[in-house]
């Protein structure tokens, strides 16, 4: 249908002598996709903010202890039997993962999704300089391991990270600020077990992920160890993925090989994911209509080019010119200015989103987080480029159905 070459050159004609109307359909369907690429990398770039703040700092998936249900001797009575003593409240102990080296290292080898594996204790507690304390989160880990699951080492504002010794800590500025420390400086920890300790802060970051800054404290696993009382073991055992998308499927297929609990991010913020899908639901819509508006503008104008130009169709039929060769003419004009629109709209959205994301704050923060992706700008040139050949395929149609002989006559 494209390949005749007496209907590319009647169709190119045309479009050079109507060059009011073809600069109309050109600008239109221009509009829609810099609207369909701005809008597209802007919610993109949101959305990847947003995910970025929630997975940037904690582990992809989460391995801990199931929780075992403590039960005291008496709720087991049975009639006719008595007990003596003095019932008490029992001190559940804390749930740990006692062969933790063993699964660091079979965790690694058992999906290639796993970039990372990272033994911890995890708690609550408090930090204290003076006067001054604050609630905090004690997180013990091996530097280097724990570094791919948050990368402190890069972010580290003054002193050092991986070479943590026994009795010192990395904490992030925001907290620092707080106490009035900084490095060398020593603090008091108290876990939430009651334990005390002294500690030097040895690190300084600020990775710019508020919940690692402003309330985490990382410190040596073994400190951690003895700090909560959990001898030798750890909490958790934190997992760092290629495709942080999979880590639902990751998570289900390891349940088989890992007698403990695996709890992936995307389980944890179903709500926010949830909304993130509306989201992107709501601005599919947009767009779609914004392109369906480009396609009917279109459409309209070949409607009038047909209606204007029926002496000319008539005269192309009377001269031996097929219904084929009519449609394929029409048809070639709106997926030209298609086409034209969809690559002067390319150039223009991306300037305008490469533009826009230029824009920073006080803090030399981006305000709008730009995502220009190849995905989004080759289907906004597709979706333009359909509309456009199926919007001109009704008046193509129309003019193929044209009689050479009552237009010749005026009719």
């Amino acid at each position: 249908m494209f390949f005749d070459h007496f209907a590319w050159s009647i169709a190119l004609r045309g479009l050079q002598y109507n060059k009011g109307q073809t600069l109309l359909s050109v600008g239109v369907v221009a509009i829609s996709v810099t609207l369909i690429i701005f809008l597209g990398s802007l919610i993109g770039g949101l959305q990847a903010r947003i995910i970025d703040n929630v997975t940037g700092a904690i582990a992809h998936i989460d391995v801990t202890p199931a929780e075992r249900e403590i039960l005291a001797l008496w709720q087991f009575e049975q009639p006719g039997v008595l007990y003596g003593g003095q019932r008490e409240a029992i001190q559940p102990r804390q749930a740990t993962i006692e062969d933790w080296s063993v699964w660091v290292d079979r965790l690694e080898l058992s999906h290639p999704q796993i970039l990372a594996v990272s033994p911890t204790v995890e708690g609550q507690g408090f930090v204290s300089r003076g006067a001054r304390r604050e609630a905090v989160r004690l997180v013990g880990m091996i530097p280097r391991r724990h570094n791919a699951i948050v990368d402190v080492e890069s972010d580290l504002v003054s002193g050092r990270f991986f070479d943590l010794d026994s009795a010192e800590i990395a904490m992030g500025r925001p907290l620092a600020e707080e106490l009035g420390v900084g490095q060398g400086d020593r603090v008091r920890l108290v876990s939430a077990t009651g334990n005390i300790a002294d500690f030097t802060v040895a690190g300084v970051f600020e990775t710019g992920y508020q919940g690692v800054d402003s309330v985490t404290i990382f410190l040596p696993l073994r400190d951690a160890q003895s700090l909560f009382g959990v001898g030798s073991a750890v909490t958790n055992i934190g997992l760092k993925l290629e495709r942080i998308f999979e880590a639902d499927r990751v998570a289900t297929s390891l349940e088989g090989q890992v007698p403990y609990e695996l709890t992936s991010w995307m389980a944890d913020n179903e709500r926010m994911l949830s909304a993130l899908r509306a989201q992107s639901q709501s601005s599919t819509l947009i767009l779609v209509f914004t392109t369906i508006a480009a396609g009917f503008a279109i459409a309209s104008i070949l409607i009038m080019l047909v209606v204007s130009k029926l002496r000319e169709v008539g005269i192309l039929k009377a001269m031996g010119a097929t219904r084929r060769q009519i449609t394929t003419i029409f048809a070639l004009e709106g997926t030209l200015m298609a086409s034209l629109g969809a690559l002067a709209g390319t150039v223009l959205g991306v300037g305008l989103s490469l533009l826009v994301a230029q824009v920073r704050a006080g803090d030399d923060r981006q305000v709008f987080p730009i995502e220009v992706t190849v995905e989004v700008v080759i289907t906004a040139i597709v979706v333009a480029v359909t509309v456009g050949f199926v919007a001109s395929l009704y008046p193509a149609r129309r003019a193929a159905k044209v009689d050479p002989i009552e237009v010749i006559r005026g009719n």
